[in-house]
């Protein structure tokens, strides 16, 4: 089960999550390669100040290490091999680097996850990762969103794992993975387990595989959530045709 606060350590997520999705045990070369780009930081941060350290960062973070975004890989151990990946994967790696050099910085609600809010000197700045770490005020990004001052809203922690695990969810829907997808439907359902969207999506992921008795409990479950009359017809089609056969 992902743990899902970022306050815990937004490295361990994406560790937890590689680990489960693709049952490799990479995560002590995952931890090696971070701990000594966290070292390498630090050697380099000493007496500068919190504008002076944002800035040794970029450096680092885009020009020395070279990462880009990209729309893959997504998982962590092919990230960090690759030096590229989905934009909220890189944010989360490189808010950990931040956080260890004392800088606290916040998702958020906005396209692709690759902007971090930061307080500094009682001012909200953001960091625009698409553009290597650029500094943005708050009234500069706000022209970039005509005023939609809700997608300067930060992201819970719960909000971001979700929205990391639903980028999977889409890599492994359009190359058709059914077993990782199974496991990426089971993450989101630990951590909402009365997400009904993905329950009744897991449930027909089940009946697909084969995995009659479980998907007939998700089926049970999502109408314990849902008024029939509200289910789309697909899902109805699907649960009738169990009953149907007789397994229910």
């Amino acid at each position: 089960m992902v743990q899902s606060s970022l306050s815990h350590s937004s490295i361990q997520t994406l560790i937890n999550i590689n680990t489960n999705l693709t049952r490799d045990e990479s995560q002590d070369s995952c931890l090696r390669t971070i701990n000594f780009m966290t070292y390498e930081l630090a050697t380099l941060c000493d007496n500068k100040t919190d504008r002076e350290v944002l800035e040794v960062l970029n450096d680092f973070f885009f020009k020395t290490k070279n990462f880009k975004l990209d729309t893959s890989p997504l998982l962590l151990a092919s990230i960090l091999a690759e030096r590229r990946g989905c934009g909220i994967a890189l944010a989360y790696i490189y808010m950990h680097l931040a956080k260890n050099l004392g800088l606290e910085l916040h998702l958020i609600h906005w396209p692709l996850h690759a902007i971090l809010k930061w307080e500094c000197e009682g001012k909200a700045f953001f960091i625009d990762l698409e553009q290597n770490g650029k500094l943005l005020s708050e009234e500069e990004l706000l022209l970039m969103v005509n005023k939609h001052k809700d997608q300067l809203r930060t992201l819970s922690s719960t909000e971001s794992t979700i929205q990391y695990l639903s980028y999977i969810l889409t890599h492994y829907r359009q190359e058709n993975q059914l077993e990782q997808l199974h496991r990426t439907l089971s993450e989101i359902l630990n951590i909402e387990p009365e997400n009904t969207r993905y329950l009744a999506e897991r449930a027909l992921l089940r009946r697909e595989m084969g995995l009659i008795k479980e998907s007939i409990c998700d089926f049970k479950r999502y109408f314990s959530f849902t008024d029939r009359s509200a289910a789309p017809a697909h899902v109805i089609t699907a649960y009738d045709s169990i009953v149907l056969i007789g397994h229910v």
